[in-house]
């Protein structure tokens, strides 16, 4: 009776350890996927709390103690669902432009903005409305007005 009662305890004990490692390799092939239930937004299957998640998670703990690998499991559910079950597109192919345009976007807005920024700073050197730049001592018409200006002050 003795070593029953420990071999017991420690069967449970390996029995919830076991449930835990189960459920973190769940978790981790159901955070790549995403829940297309319909009615909540396209959470990963980790995440999500509805009914579908829940099957869904339940046909992953399956698998996987059917010994199908990770990469097995999500190729099933590509081949079910197509490429739409991916939380994030896998970058290959046309999926690679939705991680390549944001950049693109950025660069291109910086660009832009130098651009205007290099405009306005050029700006900034001619001489503003109703500042009068300054004179060219050879002007004859200038020379003649300040002549003129001066004899009418005496």
């Amino acid at each position: 009776m003795r070593m029953i009662v420990p071999a017991l305890l420690l069967l449970l004990l390996a029995g919830s350890v076991f449930a835990e490692v189960a459920q973190e390799r769940v978790r981790d092939v159901a955070k790549g996927l995403a829940c297309l239930c319909g009615t909540c937004p396209r959470r990963p299957l980790d995440e999500c709390a509805c009914g579908w998640a829940d099957q869904k998670r339940a046909r992953i703990a399956e698998a996987l103690e059917a010994g199908q690998d990770r990469e097995a499991i999500i190729a099933g559910f590509v081949a079910e669902f197509g490429q739409e079950v991916y939380v994030t597109p896998p970058a290959s192919g046309f999926n690679l432009s939705a991680w390549i345009m944001p950049i693109m976007a950025l660069l291109l807005g910086g660009v832009v903005l130098g651009a205007v920024l290099r405009g306005w700073s050029r700006q900034r050197g001619t001489p503003a409305a109703g500042r009068v730049p300054e004179a060219d001592t050879d002007d004859p018409y200038r020379l003649r007005l300040e002549k003129e200006l001066r004899e009418r002050d005496l």
